[in-house]
């Protein structure tokens, strides 16, 4: 028998799935992530003999003649059709599947949180991203342009700010002490991590945690509902016909800053749709509603 399997793939981790039919639940496990765009070969290859040894022993739980069908695989970096085609083959080669299907993460975002409903599709995590979907594809993206550029919204860009804010005086004096002491905002690190560092976007990011906490102070709260405004501002007013359709967001800044993305979402007018942490759960129920088709 053969069973579906869903890859849900970031840089830091990909989540998998392996279908088995009916309503049993899937067999969920975690890899290393990738991001296609920038990984060669030899990584590739690495990471999917890792995941395709984990499949296997998850298969083993239905017996002798279990085996993959189709990889559905969304992944970070997966920006054109040669690199999806380089995952493709890449993923037949590891798990010895029927077929696989190398797709966008934003198209998984898509799918997950709309289905097959029309709309629009956000990721807001470490960086950020937006589509229009018609409910099959994705028919207009804005570019998200990358933690310099652009993305808005997004961990690293809400972690810019603050420190922007920490070190420019914009703060109250009491919180301005309490992250440089108690949280250890040197600015010597900070320019380090930033500017000498392989990761810079991963270390914005890791400040939302603190922003998070502090939310409850008025300048905190603003300077996050007005990122969410520049989120709102620069890529999704840019959408034909936006405003009569549902806006949905997955990510996990998404999801911690559910209340105050609501808040700039209604400020502008738009309608706030389904909000999830991950894509994963919304890609098993649209590939099991699919495949009973």
């Amino acid at each position: 028998m053969k069973y579906n399997l869903i890859a849900d793939a970031g840089s830091t981790k990909t989540e998998w799935a392996l279908l088995p039919p009916g309503e049993e639940p899937p067999v969920r496990f975690v890899t290393d992530g990738l991001n296609a765009m920038i990984a060669d070969r030899k990584s590739v290859s690495e990471n999917f003999s890792a995941a395709a040894e984990k499949t296997g022993t998850a298969l083993e739980k239905y017996g002798t003649g279990a085996e993959i069908g189709t990889i559905y695989y969304y992944g970070a970096g997966c920006a054109t059709p040669e690199i999806c085609s380089r995952i493709g083959d890449a993923l037949l080669s590891a798990f010895g599947a029927t077929s696989a299907q190398a797709e966008s993460d934003l198209l998984g975002a898509a799918r997950s949180l709309l289905g097959d409903e029309a709309g629009v599709a956000c990721i807001l995590g470490t960086g950020s991203n937006s589509c229009l979907y018609d409910g099959r594809q994705i028919v207009a993206n804005v570019p998200s342009l990358g933690f310099i550029l652009g993305d808005e919204g997004s961990g690293s860009a809400l972690g810019r700010r603050l420190i922007n804010a920490t070190f420019k005086g914009h703060l109250p004096a009491y919180l301005e002490k309490e992250l440089t002491e108690r949280h250890g905002l040197s600015l010597p690190e900070i320019l380090h991590n930033v500017y000498r560092s392989t990761s810079p976007n991963r270390f914005l990011a890791s400040l939302v945690p603190i922003i998070r906490e502090h939310t409850g102070d008025p300048s905190i709260h603003s300077m996050v509902l007005d990122e969410f405004g520049a989120f709102f501002s620069n890529n999704i007013s840019r959408y034909k016909g936006v405003r009569a359709l549902p806006i949905s967001f997955t990510g996990g800044v998404a999801a911690n800053f559910s209340d105050i993305l609501e808040e700039a979402a209604k400020t502008q007018g738009y309608i706030l749709g389904h909000i999830a942490a991950t894509p994963m759960e919304g890609l098993i129920s649209f590939h099991r509603a699919h495949s009973s088709n």
